[in-house]
């Protein structure tokens, strides 16, 4: 794999799959559908104060060089556009981990270690092991392998805006009109610690209705998904499908508390989908080779081995995406 010089004009490199050339070779091939991506796309090289005018706004966009053409199925777009036919649209929906307090059965992460959540390793000692640790004292900063009961990752997607009210209507008026909505989403994990990942049953519910004042309402159960073949086009990671049901939290000026005490969504929301991990049975080698031993971490006199990873979460539809970085810990001792 090369650069191409893209310093004239814009460059079409393409080149056949596999099963392209096989089609070729036998003459069924035929080109039905085409897909866009910006996965080279730099667009903080974009300079509105270009002294030159706005011909040359996007100049160094335009002539960054960009890779040779591959041969890898799906290799080639791990970005891809999507086509909105509304030219009045001004606001995309993003994907959020949901850290609200109000919300029971949810991991949030500590506040010494910012982003990153925990997934306690249940292989060779129980979870009241690492309840007992001062600082993980609460049950609200770690996922249990493999708990199809929860806690669990609370993500939210829609437009993440307080210029639009998350009424019923918007949702319909901006997301549902303009097929922005994700019906499932896919979680890419490294399979060197992690062996599958488990999302909500068809009969999840996240609203704040049901109370009629404004109550959050998270209902679910978390069953294992199967892999699919799409992926992150990283080294060592699978892929799952997941669910995503309707996220039902709105907005009402009766509500107490309001929706943005509830949801990581300021806007009209779209789906929402729930992420437990099931960690593989015995992680010791693991935890040598990539992470860390015996370590101290919190302070507290306990001691611990941990390895960090990394999900990718995205939406089938809108690409939305969210990077979730994980902590596998086990408790070993004091």
């Amino acid at each position: 794999m090369g650069f191409l010089d893209n310093s004239g004009d814009i460059i079409l490199d393409a080149v056949l799959t596999d099963v392209g050339r096989k089609k070729m070779a036998n003459g069924t091939f035929a080109i039905t559908k085409f897909a866009l991506g910006d996965d080279e796309v730099d667009y903080s090289l974009y300079n509105k104060d270009h002294p030159s005018g706005s011909a040359y706004y996007d100049l160094e966009i335009m002539q960054t060089p960009v890779l040779e053409a591959t041969t890898g199925v799906s290799a080639g777009i791990n970005y891809g556009l999507m086509a909105v036919t509304a030219p009045d649209l001004l606001y995309l929906p993003v994907l959020e981990i949901n850290k609200k307090s109000a919300v029971s059965n949810t991991v949030v992460s500590h506040g010494t270690f910012a982003n990153v959540f925990f997934v306690a390793d249940t292989s060779t000692d129980t979870s009241t092991k690492l309840l007992a640790s001062t600082a993980l004292g609460d049950g609200k900063y770690f996922m249990v392998s493999n708990q199809g009961s929860g806690p669990c990752l609370l993500l939210e997607g829609g437009l993440n805006t307080t210029d639009i009210k998350g009424t019923a209507a918007n949702r319909t008026t901006y997301l549902e009109s303009n097929n922005l909505l994700d019906n499932y989403f896919y979680v890419s994990y490294d399979s060197r610690f992690i062996n599958s990942v488990l999302g909500p049953a068809s009969t999840a519910t996240f609203n704040n209705s049901d109370m009629g004042d404004g109550t959050v309402t998270l209902s679910y159960s978390l069953t294992n998904a199967s892999s699919v073949g799409v992926g992150a086009q990283l080294k060592n990671y699978s892929t799952a499908r997941i669910l995503g049901p309707s996220n039902n939290i709105i907005y009402n000026s009766a509500y107490n508390p309001v929706d943005t005490n509830v949801s990581a969504i300021s806007g009209p929301r779209s789906n929402f989908t729930l992420v437990g991990v099931e960690m593989r049975t015995t992680l010791d080698t693991e935890y040598s080779k990539y992470g860390f031993t015996s370590q101290d971490l919190f302070g507290d006199g306990n001691l611990y081995n941990y390895v960090d990873t990394t999900l990718y979460v995205w939406g089938s539809t809108t690409g939305i995406q969210a990077q979730i970085p994980l902590r596998l810990i086990k408790y070993v001792g004091t």
